[in-house]
Parts: structure tokens; C-alpha cells; sequence
């Protein structure tokens, strides 16, 4: 069926829409089922005269005789006057004439504090109203006042004083630190952000920063302090999430004013999901930098042969063979020798490890350093004093889970890491993971369940908070024993 289009007298056109018809028909006040009615006749009447456009003027004008028939002159006279939704209604200012646009006037609302859906209310009552006027052209002053007055009916006078000075704002909020300088901009992502870190997700985070803008405008607030910003923020995560959640936005925020950079270690064997919940608090901390301890291997190898280090050429979970292989012994190996196999490769990958986290203690920088050879009491190195080391172990209890994570994770590389080779050494993986959950409550390390990857970032950032909270503590009983 070939497609009908609308044309304008500026030679724009569009595909018919019985929606459009519809919508322009209820707009000037009949009611739905007769507006339902009159658009499908009149489509049923262009497609049997095998018509493939109509004039805009053309449509408008079997409208009006439609409505005319059906419900009488005065009703058809709302219809001509108005503009009709498939008629386009131009802004004109000093650059020259545009399309009126509800998203840009959805985002103005928005810059003046009204909610989304504040705004989209706003947007469609303004341009319903415009279409009702039989306004073609509108000069952008008089649209200002137009959604102005609009606004004073549905918020009072306050919020169409806020519409109207947002342009002052022009995007500037500025946050300050202490003492007045430096001064930035607000940015709501960078608030976002800071949320995340707090366990909120990306969405409603972006929404609470949205929400806080909107308050500081309300407010008429054009300079802020970081300080007062971060309490309006927390009580914001109070009312609308929790105390919870805002005494750990609070502590994750007061981190700012420690001079040590963070060096997160997360262990877990193969995949337990210790490299998605290392990436996912990266993310939501901000820490740009992010190791894996298979990369310093890989870097290891390149620089040792096989026969000087053997271990280091094979899996953490077969390394026992290749120090059988050394050792001249035969036959299935027992548990010790799989974990002699698995420390000889860790002990030697930590020395790369150990100097990643040195060079970042001297530059100050905060990483995440992941996986297997990130093993409890291989970690020390001589700057550690000087940096907040959050250590945590993943595991993933289900024996069953932890094999479909091998089949999905087959699946997602398209065969590059093949299951089998994983589910042959299942038994070693196992035990290994044993080996290093005792280890980790031996070492008070945290442990991480690995089952539900939302889950496990909650509990990381709980980790975190608690650290942290540890750490004021002590500063706190430091500065009262001075």
C-alpha cells in the first residue's frame, strides 16, 4: 500500500497519520470516538482515490466540513481557527525563523528547576494552547511571555520569575572549596558519579544530581560550597533513599581530604567475577587506573624462559605440572602439590604486583588491582603505609554457578576461552579457591560473594566504607589522645 504524504506551503512534508488528524480534532474539543471516526473516513477516502499527497491546507479543510457535518458550525470554527498538529508553528528571533521544538522548551523548563515531568507538562500544555490560538508565527519574545503566563497559572508568580532568569544561570553553578577558590562548575556528572560510588545506579544517580541542580536554582543559588553541597546531597540520599546509603556517600566523600591514594586488591580464581566487580567500583570511585595480575604475568613470560621459571608458563590451577615436571614426580598429584604448583606461580607474579603498587604509592594514585595472584600475604611492599590498601576475596560457593560461568563465558568470547580447559582442572580451581578463602579470614580479608554481581558491588563498597569509617576513627582517637 503505497504511503500518503502531507505537504506544507514551505515544501516540508510528512507520512499521513490518522494519530495526527486525531490529536488536532480532540485539541479543538471533540470527542475522541467522532475524532476516531472523521480520520479514519477521511483515509479511507484519500486511499480510494488513490491519492499519494494532500495540502495541508486540503486536510484541514475536510476536517473542518467533517466536523461541520457532524457537530455543527461552531464546532468546525474551532477547527479552522486552530493549528492543526500536521502544521508547523515558527519561532522567529533575530537569527530568523525555526521549527517551535517541545524537547527545546522540556529542556528550558528543566534549566529553570521544573522536574521532566514538570516540563513535558508544561511543553504540551504550551504548545496545545498555541495550536487552540491559531498561532502560525510566534515572535520568540512573546513565546517567552507566552510559556511565562502559563506557568504563573499552573506555579505562581515565584516560578515564573525562575523561568525567566534562568537564562542568568546560562549553566553557572559554581562549586567552591573553603575559603572561596578555586571555583568550578556544577557539573551532574561528576555528582552522578560520586552517587555511584555511594551504590546507586547510573540512572538514578544522574536523577538525584538532576534533582539537586533544580534545588540550587530554585534557591537562586549561583555559588555553592563543596561543603554545603555535599550536606545537601546527603540529605537529599536521606529522604529519598535511606541513611544508609548517605552515611556512605558522606564517608566516600570525606576520603577527598586524606592525602593516601586507594590501592583496592581484589582476589578470586577464574571465573568467580572478580574482574567485572573490579571494573564496575573503578567506575563508580573514579579511579582511572586498573591492573590485571594476568597482564604482569603475561609481561613475566615475555622476559623468562620456560625452563628457567616453568611455573610462570602455565595456569595457576596446572602449575603443579610443571613443577612436578622439576621435581620428578609422577602419578595423580595431591592437594599440596597443587598448591605448591599455585604459590611458586603467585610468589613470582606478586614481584610484579608489588612494584605496580609501589610506583602508584609514589605518584599518589589510586588503582584496582585483580586477580588470582592477588593472594592474601603476598600483597606487602615497602610504601604501604603510605596509601589506604582495601584488600577483598570474590568466591562463588555454588559449584554449579561457577561451571555456567566458564559455558556463558565461552559463549561471550566466541570460543576464545574454551570451556573445557577449565571444567578439566574444575577439581584444582576448587580447592585452590578453599585454599585461598582460609587465608583470607585467617588475614581478616573480606570475602566477597561472587553469585549476584549487584550484590557484590554493594558489599565491595560497603568494604570500602567500612575502612574508611576505621580509619576517621582512628584519626579521631588521635587527635583527642594530642
Amino acid at each position: 500500500m503505497p504511503e500518503i504524504y502531507v505537504t506544507t506551503s514551505r515544501g516540508m512534508r510528512w507520512p499521513f497519520s490518522k494519530g495526527l488528524v486525531i490529536e488536532s480534532l480532540v485539541n479543538a474539543g471533540v470527542d475522541l470516538g467522532v475524532a476516531d471516526e472523521i480520520a479514519h473516513a477521511i483515509e479511507r477516502e484519500l486511499r480510494a482515490s488513490g491519492a499519494t499527497q494532500i495540502a495541508s491546507e486540503e486536510l484541514k479543510r475536510r476536517m473542518t466540513a467533517a466536523v461541520a457535518e457532524r457537530l455543527g458550525p461552531e464546532a468546525a470554527a474551532r477547527v479552522a481557527r486552530q493549528t492543526q498538529s500536521f502544521e508547523e508553528i515558527l519561532v522567529e528571533d533575530e537569527h530568523g525563523e525555526r521549527p517551535f521544538s517541545k524537547g527545546l522548551l522540556v529542556r528550558s523548563l528543566e534549566e529553570a528547576g521544573f522536574s521532566l515531568r514538570e516540563a513535558h507538562a508544561l511543553a504540551k500544555q504550551v504548545e496545545q494552547r498555541l495550536r487552540q490560538a491559531g498561532k502560525g508565527r510566534i515572535e520568540a519574545d512573546e513565546l517567552e511571555d507566552f510559556v511565562a503566563q502559563i506557568i504563573k497559572e499552573q506555579y505562581g508568580k515565584d516560578a515564573r520569575k525562575r523561568y525567566q532568569k534562568r537564562l542568568e544561570y546560562g549553566g553557572g553553578i559554581f562549586v567552591v572549596e573553603p575559603g572561596g577558590e578555586p571555583r568550578v562548575p556544577f557539573s551532574k556528572g561528576i555528582l552522578s558519579q560520586s552517587l555511584m560510588a555511594a551504590g546507586l545506579t547510573p540512572d538514578r544517580a544522574y536523577r538525584l544530581a538532576r534533582e539537586v541542580e533544580r534545588e540550587l536554582i530554585r534557591d537562586g543559588r549561583r555559588v555553592v560550597g563543596r561543603d554545603e553541597l555535599r550536606e545537601r546531597v546527603a540529605r537529599l540520599l536521606e529522604r529519598r533513599i535511606g541513611d544508609e546509603v548517605a552515611e556512605r556517600y558522606r564517608v566516600l566523600r570525606a576520603v577527598r581530604r586524606l592525602e593516601r591514594p586507594m590501592h583496592i586488591l581484589i582476589g578470586g580464581v577464574s571465573g568467580v567475577g572478580k574482574s567485572t566487580l573490579a571494573a564496575s567500583l573503578a567506575y563508580r570511585l573514579g579511579i582511572t587506573r586498573m591492573t590485571s595480575s594476568d597482564s604482569v604475568r603475561e609481561i613475566l613470560r615475555a622476559t623468562t624462559t620456560r625452563d628457567l621459571v616453568p611455573t610462570l608458563h602455565t595456569s595457576s590451577f596446572d602449575a603443579w605440572k610443571a613443577l612436578a615436571e622439576v621435581l620428578g614426580l609422577e602419578g595423580e598429584p595431591g592437594d599440596e602439590v597443587v598448591l605448591q604448583g599455585f604459590r611458586d606461580q603467585v610468589a613470582r607474579v606478586s614481584v610484579g604486583i608489588r612494584a605496580i603498587q609501589e610506583r602508584n604509592a609514589r605518584e599518589r594514585t589510586s588503582v584496582v588491582i585483580e586477580g588470582v595472584h592477588v593472594v592474601p600475604g603476598f600483597l606487602s611492599h615497602p610504601l604501604q603505609s603510605e596509601v589506604v590498601q582495601i584488600p577483598m576475596l570474590v568466591v562463588v560457593r555454588d559449584e554449579k554457578l561457577h561451571r555456567d560461568r566458564f559455558r556463558l563465558r565461552e559463549r561471550e568470547t566466541s570460543g576464545r576461552r574454551p570451556v573445557d580447559k577449565y571444567l578439566a582442572n574444575f577439581g584444582a580451581l576448587r580447592m585452590i579457591q578453599d585454599h585461598l578463602e582460609a587465608l583470607a579470614q585467617a588475614m581478616g580479608v573480606p570475602v566477597i560473594p561472587g553469585d549476584n554481581l549487584d550484590k557484590a558491588v554493594d558489599k565491595g563498597l560497603e568494604v570500602i566504607t567500612e575502612r574508611f569509617h576505621d580509619l576517621f576513627r582512628a584519626q579521631e582517637r588521635d587527635g583527642a589522645r594530642a
